[in-house]
């Protein structure tokens, strides 16, 4: 398969976005890539679909409603749910410095350039799953 097509271990994401046009177009991407997706519009939602189904990526914003994304990754940190978060996030550059960076491992600043986000994306699945 070649890079476009061949979603390397990214074989399914949960997708946590509470703006819908961000959620779509992530979620175009990302399906481009030939990962299936599920979405989430808020934490809650996202930690209810975290415990019933499995992911090999979360692409998660940190400003939602219900409970923020850094709630759901110390979630995560907590449960020792290991699997790759990219946070893709308008938060300050101070905010991102308290990330957990055991589960978080790319960050991706909006606004984002779609070709750049998809680039990092590429990348991080291509890397063998920890």
């Amino acid at each position: 398969m070649n890079a476009v097509t061949d979603p390397g271990f990214c074989h399914r994401a949960l997708v946590v976005e509470d703006d819908p046009a961000i959620r779509r177009l992530v979620e175009k991407l990302l399906h481009r890539r030939g990962i299936a997706i599920d979405t989430a519009h808020d934490g809650k939602e996202a930690i209810a679909k975290l415990q019933r189904n499995g992911y090999s990526i979360i692409v998660l914003d940190l400003m939602l409603p219900e409970m923020n994304g850094f709630e759901v990754i110390a979630y995560m940190k907590s449960t020792e749910l290991r699997v790759p978060v990219v946070v893709v996030s308008a938060v300050s550059q101070q905010a991102l410095k308290s990330l957990d960076y055991d589960v978080v491992k790319l960050v991706i600043s909006k606004p984002f350039d779609v070709h750049e986000f998809t680039e990092k994306i590429a990348a991080l699945c291509e890397q063998p799953s920890s």
